[in-house]
């Protein structure tokens, strides 16, 4: 009980020390009105295709909505993690916190539960808001099944964001200063989310000159990547060569049930439920064993 009180205390702190930081404010803040503005637009073609065209497709506006959290969502895991070790220790903070009878694991489960707490915050109310600016935009009113693919959404993201918090956490610990901690998370968040797939596409086509060669084995690695798994649950499995989705198209095709999405996309999902707690564990590890005495 003791052991639980000290984790419950020191996730409090962490979290209202993460609401108090100027840079994680100015980072929510950014991060909200993108997802807003992107779902203004969006919620407007919705109205197009219901006032010319006659098919409206609410659902397929949050679709584009996805691609824009996914892009931005693994940065509120490194904004919230870059410093959360490097900081303390630097600063002696941690050599304090240690004179109190309080464990090393207490310390470090507190963090990661103070860091995901403002995550699935940030996250709760970013999109929530953003199906409203959508709803008002679009005039299409919403139905529960709609409601309730949108908030399996943001859990599917909060998993997702929660595998960077992990690597970030990981990377504080290791890392000599803050500085070269964020330097490093930016460049994985990069190197993962933006370069690795056309990196890879492009040296395996040099050698093989061959596209369908290309795409099969750049796809073979994809299935490593937590962005390809998360693109997958959220809007279907895209095929290289026609530009068509699987037949489910993630999430928010209503045209399955959600019974439907989930024996289809099941792996996906054990990947990114499976795979933050791994690397969480592992930050926990390297916390344990981290030399401390500054």
């Amino acid at each position: 009980m003791e052991n639980i009180s000290n984790i419950k205390v020191i996730a409090q702190k962490e979290f209202t020390d993460h609401l108090k930081s100027p840079v994680f404010l100015s980072f929510t803040a950014t991060f909200t009105l993108v997802v807003l503005a992107y779902s203004y637009v969006l919620g407007t073609e919705v109205e197009y295709t219901l006032n010319v065209l006659g098919s409206p497709d609410l659902m397929r506006g949050f679709e584009g909505v996805a691609e824009v959290v996914g892009r931005f969502a693994p940065i509120i895991g490194i904004v919230l993690g870059f410093d959360a070790i490097v900081k303390e220790i630097k600063s002696s903070s941690m050599n304090v916190l240690l004179t109190h009878p309080v464990f090393r694991d207490n310390i470090i489960l507190g963090k990661i539960l103070g860091s995901s707490s403002c995550i699935l915050l940030v996250l709760f109310f970013s999109i929530n808001l953003a199906t409203g600016v959508m709803l008002i935009a679009s005039g299409i009113p919403v139905t529960m099944q709609q409601i309730t693919r949108i908030e399996i959404f943001i859990f599917l993201t909060f998993f997702y964001a929660l595998i960077f918090l992990a690597i970030s956490i990981m990377i504080s610990t290791i890392s000599k200063r803050s500085n070269n901690s964020l330097l490093f998370n930016l460049i994985f968040w990069l190197v993962i989310t933006v370069l690795f797939t056309n990196l890879i596409f492009t040296v395996s086509y040099a050698f093989s000159e061959d596209l369908h060669t290309a795409n099969d084995q750049t796809q073979l690695l994809k299935n490593f990547l937590p962005d390809y798994h998360f693109t997958t649950t959220a809007v279907g499995i895209k095929n290289t060569d026609t530009g068509l989705t699987s037949e489910i198209g993630g999430i928010f095709d209503t045209h399955y049930t959600l019974g439907a999405w989930a024996g289809e996309f099941w792996p996906d999902m054990a990947y990114l439920f499976v795979l933050p707690f791994i690397l969480l564990i592992g930050s926990v590890l390297a916390f344990l064993k981290k030399d401390i005495t500054y």
